[in-house]
């Protein structure tokens, strides 16, 4: 199976060369989906503090007429009998329609202008930030020199008060020396990642990390949106050239096993049953399983490898969250001072649920087996009728060999009923648990929205890596026979290499 791809100098370009491309378009994969994970942080704390521009809400009488309808419960709200004469009715509900939108009106504009109060010149922000950026005026650490290098570069009609062209300052290296961190301590997968999520920041925001500021406007969020979208058209595009390539590569180790099959099969005169299909359709289905599986085990491991340092980092505010008011004598108080929870959590979830799954679905692949050699057989007395209809396929062997067929696809269907119950609970019951895990930390002030949802995205990541034997267990029930069949085929034509 293996030998006639990988050990045969023919293929050898196919095998190696091939196998190469597809873990490198895994690494690219991979160190994407990084990038937007650290997108997620910094897009969901700009939603969680939107700057309010007051739009104001004009009352279109003509739409009230169309909904305007007299119900119990709005006679109830206007304080009016069900006798009440319907034009009142109407005046009453128009006057309170249009005071309802004038008080929304004005909570937006009070919103607004409590938010301007705040001292955020955006603009002049943004100019700071592009003359620290073409100057690399960052590298001067000193504040007070920095503050005149930086007045000195701007232009003299612009008024800039100390304290606040100090503070654009300080956010700005706070910004630079975090992006700086991150690049230095990432490996070798997340460096990629966060080299060109930092970049896609500093062409449109001109600084490598996002600056907090006390709201974001609207100009933020679609800059944000251009740098997802920088992201993700990448990632689209590799994934599809992967699929590709993927479908090909299989389809060569295809031809390789079929053409070196045959010379041995061809010189062995008492065939094992099913010989045909096993040359025609198992060796495709080897090869396209083995390919696919592979590819999902080396993308779990490179997803660990990417998230695990993530998760693990991200896990100390989770902790002082769920832990901050744990007696002294609870018996999890050990779990207070566990550095990367987070990463525990996921791994005995997933260990957990591949103990059970193995139990649940522990006679699947001799189920498997047995029907694709129920399948063979009768697959076998249509393809000998097709020539000779007077002696194959009578309405008694048919029947019989149907019987045999459907009696093991109901078991196989009941067997693989109770696996998908539990498969099925398992996936939908682990997608709270990052958040029962976050909520203290969550409404104890110690995270924003921003991190949860990057939290959520790690967590999900490395807990699908660590589950990766879960999700592909029928693939892997359906490999287990079919290796099954093609190893009995290798020994009755005697292979060798």
């Amino acid at each position: 199976m293996f030998k006639s791809f990988f050990l045969s100098k023919k293929w050898i370009l196919w095998a190696y060369l091939g196998l190469f491309l597809l873990l490198f378009f895994l690494y690219i994969q991979t160190s994407l989906n990084v990038a937007i994970n650290a997108w997620y942080n910094d897009f969901y704390n700009a939603l969680q503090k939107p700057k309010i521009t007051a739009i104001k809400l004009e009352f279109n009488e003509e739409n009230f007429k169309d909904e305007f309808k007299i119900t119990p419960a709005l006679l109830r709200e206007l304080n009016l009998n069900e006798d009440a004469n319907e034009s009142v009715v109407y005046e009453k509900a128009k006057a309170k329609k249009m005071q309802d939108l004038e008080q929304e009106n004005t909570s937006r504009l009070n919103t607004q202008n409590e938010q301007n109060k705040i001292n955020n010149d955006d603009e002049m922000s943004e100019k700071i930030l592009l003359i620290l950026k073409d100057n690399n005026f960052l590298e001067e650490q000193n504040l007070s020199k920095l503050s005149q290098m930086v007045k000195n570069a701007l232009n003299k009609d612009e008024r800039l008060s100390d304290d606040k062209l100090k503070s654009i300052l300080q956010n700005a290296q706070k910004a630079s020396a975090k992006a700086k961190a991150n690049l230095e301590n990432a490996n070798f997968i997340n460096k990629f990642a966060i080299f060109y999520y930092q970049k896609l920041l500093e062409y449109f925001f001109h600084t490598p990390a996002m600056i907090e500021k006390p709201y974001y406007d609207l100009s933020d969020f679609y800059a944000l949106i251009f740098v997802f979208l920088a992201i993700a058209f990448p990632y689209v595009l590799i994934a599809t050239i992967n699929i590709y390539f993927a479908s090909v590569y299989a389809f060569k180790w295809r031809e390789a096993m079929t053409f070196s099959y045959l010379k041995f099969w061809k010189n062995k005169n008492d065939n094992i049953e099913g010989s045909s299909q096993r040359i025609q359709e198992d060796t495709y289905r080897f090869s396209k399983l083995v390919e696919s599986l592979g590819l999902s085990f080396i993308r779990a491991l490179m997803t660990l490898v990417a998230f695990v340092p993530i998760l693990w980092g991200l896990s100390d505010m989770v902790s002082a969250g769920l832990f901050a008011n744990l007696d002294k004598n609870s018996p999890f108080y050990f779990l207070k001072d566990t550095n990367g929870l987070l990463v525990y959590v996921a791994l005995l979830i997933s260990l957990g649920g591949l103990v059970i799954s193995w139990f649940v679905g522990i006679k699947l692949p001799g189920l498997e087996y047995n029907n694709q050699k129920a399948e063979a057989a009768f697959r076998k007395e249509l393809v000998y009728a097709e020539d000779d209809r007077l002696n194959y396929a009578k309405k008694e062997t048919m029947i019989e060999l149907f019987t045999g067929l459907k009696f093991n696809y109901k078991r196989l269907f009941l067997h693989y009923g109770y696996f998908n119950i539990w498969l099925y609970l398992f996936e939908q019951a682990i997608v709270i648990v990052p958040f029962i895990i976050m909520a203290p930390s969550l409404f104890g002030g110690l995270i924003m929205l921003g991190v949860v949802i990057q939290i959520n995205n790690a967590f999900d990541q490395v807990r699908s890596s660590f589950s990766v034997f879960i999700t592909n267990w029928t693939s892997i029930t359906e490999l287990r026979s079919i290796y099954k069949r093609l190893n009995e085929f290798e020994k009755n034509i005697e292979y060798k290499i």
